[in-house]
């Protein structure tokens, strides 16, 4: 009689047992980049939520440029637009990490559908 995998598909027939450890092998070399994979997504998921929160302080600093440029009791204060040229660039930064980090969720993709063995 021969196992059952944790999905009810059965292994091939090994009589010398050579082949169960090369398969176990394989199987911890999928999991581990199944595991990558799901930590891959969630860095890449965390890296968004930053960079739409930086996105929203832009927001919220442009608008208060914009209403005390408006209001002729005070001056335009050079002080929004600085904050607003450093938040643009820590969100371009945070940009290229999540395009990074988006390469690397599809090189694990790649590999996990070389393997096949899943």
């Amino acid at each position: 009689m021969r196992p059952l995998d944790a999905d009810g598909a059965q292994e091939p027939e090994d009589p010398g047992g050579l082949l169960s450890p090369v398969l176990r092998v394989v199987r911890e070399d999928v999991a581990c980049l199944e595991r990558e994979h799901v930590r891959a997504h969630w860095r890449a998921r965390r890296k968004l939520m930053e960079i739409e929160s930086l996105l929203d302080e832009i927001k919220s600093e442009v608008e208060a440029s914009e209403a005390s440029a408006l209001d002729p009791a005070r001056s335009p204060g050079l002080d929004a637009e600085e904050r607003v040229v450093k938040l643009c660039a820590k969100v371009e930064r945070k940009a290229v990490e999540a395009a990074r980090m988006g390469k690397r969720i599809l090189e694990l993709h790649q590999q996990m559908d070389s393997c096949a063995c899943y």
